[in-house]
């Protein structure tokens, strides 16, 4: 400052160049960048149009081939047609087409019998008896169904449905920028829209179909209505918006102009547009040469019912347009650069007289802002620090909840060795005397009661997560056993077992004893369902080096759905007597043998369990 009036010339020249300088540099960066925003702006804008036009362009056509279905249809729903199809009589056939279809301007009108024979070809009589079965809407239709599709066709099957085709459908090639060279001077096949209805008899039954087609070709009218419908208020003359239609990669129906401004027909696709639309299938919504004209282009390719690709779709907004109103807007924003240019010079002469002050106020707020900051760190700090706690609690607890769960567990799975110790203990009390040699049932109750210690064990060295007694074993053995005894808990009178693990041989590798539990488990869950009647089926099957799988399936009423969400929680039972604790400890062995349960049912056609092991590594 000085004498606290004004600032230093110096500072005031200085402050000048060193801020014109950069905003100088920074406005033709702008600019620059601009431009390139400007261009993708429009670019975008452009593309979009183009993509919302071939979308009403596929509409209509999609529409004029549904009317096309529809008539067909309607004209096939004739009782007339149907009884002198049956019958053979040609001359009241050609009579009821002729006054069904009227003016409807088909193409070509046939009519076939169930087997897919030409019956009567309103506008080739003449011809009849070969088989129109091959092309798909016609299948469809004998099938019973309405069909419907783009058909390609050779002079030679379009000459047969009528003479005059084949001259219609000739489109001479024109020369054509940005093509593939190709030695053919003409286009001869023809591109349809076809549509074919099913001839029902009084009886509900297909008797033959109708086959109806629209040339696309030299279609004139079909391209000026795609045209005005996607662009009703034309640009000026030469930079309109057009519409093509495809037949591989020559135009058969346009309303692009050449040089000369008339139809471009005969004219083909780039060899860019060709790969990516007609070979690999795809849209392609990007700048392209339509003949020697720069074009926002969208095409789409056109399939046949097959799924094979006859052509494409094509609609195009023009580039120069666009390109003159990017150069507009560039001598705009030139314009308005220059001025904001002068307005910063003008500015920055005020800039020093208000320096010094900002550079006070914004220390202040520095260090506030500091503050504000350790303040807010401090904050974050504690709650991180709380949210672990938190997370450690809730990790106790889950560990606690899951103790309880198999400590649980443990009580309900020794009922079932119990209820066979105290059976075996009360047959030898009320008839063995004193010193029998029948040591068959104390071999028994010694087993069994070796296995409740053994499944005592096992749950608590889960809850405990000690190391489980890890063996490999088959599967076959095991199960045998537990079928062989269930017996002792269950009557088996009226169940067919069927034990289906012995056709295919199954290694598991985990704790026998536990898997035990698992699998008496659902046996018992099975044959409980089925109230002692029906069909128990246990099975084993393996996906080498996968899994392993053991399933029991019963024929019993099945499990409801809002029951199958909740099988598996503990205390979860439909059962009187239960306690809900037999399935969540099965799980929880499956679960810490690194399987799952699977679980399959049909109210009212049974149920499915199957155990799924990892296989034994090798």
């Amino acid at each position: 400052m000085t004498n606290g009036q004004g600032t230093d010339p110096r500072l005031r020249r200085r402050l000048l160049l060193t801020t014109l300088l950069p905003l100088l540099t920074a406005l033709l960066v702008g600019w620059l960048l601009g431009d390139r925003l400007i261009a993708a702006r429009i670019a975008g804008q452009a593309q979009e149009e183009a993509r919302n036009d071939l979308g009403t362009a596929a509409e209509l056509l999609q529409g004029e081939l549904n009317r096309l279905a529809e008539g067909v249809q309607l004209i096939g729903r004739s009782p007339g047609l149907a009884r002198s199809l049956a019958d053979g009589r040609t001359p009241e056939l050609a009579r009821l087409l002729d006054l069904l279809s009227g003016s409807r301007g088909y193409s070509f009108l046939s009519v076939v019998d169930r087997y897919g024979q030409v019956r009567y070809r309103s506008a080739h009589p003449e011809r009849a008896g070969d088989t129109l079965r091959h092309l798909k809407p016609v299948a469809d239709a004998l099938a019973g169904r309405p069909g419907q599709g783009l058909v390609l066709l050779s002079p030679l099957q379009a000459g047969q449905e009528n003479p005059d085709l084949p001259r219609q459908m000739l489109v001479t090639l024109q020369p054509s920028p940005h093509a593939p060279s190709t030695t053919r001077t003409a286009e001869q096949r023809g591109l349809f829209l076809t549509a074919a209805a099913p001839v029902l008899g009084e009886d509900g039954a297909v008797s033959g179909a109708l086959f109806a087609g629209l040339l696309l070709n030299n279609n004139e009218r079909l391209a000026d209505r795609i045209t005005r419908l996607i662009a009703p208020q034309q640009r000026e003359e030469g930079l309109r918006q057009s519409a093509t239609i495809f037949l591989d990669d020559v135009r058969i129906a346009t309303t692009v102009e050449d040089e000369q401004g008339r139809r471009a027909t005969g004219t083909r696709l780039s060899a860019e547009v060709a790969a990516t639309v007609l070979q690999r299938g795809e849209r392609w919504i990007a700048p392209a040469y339509v003949l020697k004209e720069r074009t926002f282009a969208a095409y789409e390719p056109l399939r046949d019912p097959q799924g094979n690709v006859v052509g494409a779709l094509y609609v195009g907004v023009p580039e120069r347009p666009y390109v003159q109103l990017r150069w507009t807007l560039n001598l705009t924003f030139a314009a308005l650069l220059l001025g904001l240019t002068l307005l910063a010079v003008w500015l920055t002469t005020g800039l020093g007289r208000q320096l010094a002050e900002r550079q006070r106020e914004i220390g202040a707020l520095n260090r506030t802002l500091e503050e504000k900051v350790r303040q807010r760190t401090r904050e974050l700090e504690e709650k991180n620090r709380r949210l672990r706690e938190t997370e450690k609690e809730l990790a106790r607890s889950e560990r606690l909840a899951e103790l309880g769960m198999l400590s649980a567990g443990v009580a309900h799975e020794i009922n079932n060795p119990l209820a066979i110790i105290r059976g075996n203990a009360e047959l030898l009390q009320m008839s063995l005397p004193e010193g029998s040699d029948l040591q068959e049932e104390v071999t028994e109750i010694l087993d069994q009661s070796g296995r409740i210690n053994r499944i005592v064990g096992g749950l608590l060295t889960l809850a405990r997560q000690d190391r489980r007694q890890v063996s490999r074993f088959e599967a076959a053995p095991l199960l045998d056993e537990i079928l062989d005894r269930i017996g002792h808990q269950l009557p088996l009178a009226g169940v067919d077992v069927e034990r289906d693990y012995r056709r295919t041989p199954c290694l598991l590798e985990g704790d026998r004893e536990q898997l035990r539990q698992v699998f008496t488990n659902l046996i018992l869950n099975a044959l409980e369902a089925m109230e002692g009647e029906g069909t128990l089926s246990v099975g084993a099957d393996v996906d080498p080096g996968s899994t392993s799988s053991i399933t029991v399936a019963d024929s019993g009423p099945g499990i409801a759905p809002e029951q199958r969400e909740r099988l598996f929680t503990p205390f979860f039972t439909t059962k009187q007597n239960g306690t809900g604790l037999g399935l969540a400890v099965s799980w929880a062995i499956v679960r810490n043998h690194g399987g799952t349960i699977d679980v399959q049912s049909v109210p009212g056609a049974g149920a499915r369990f199957a155990v799924i092991l990892p296989s034994p590594s090798s």
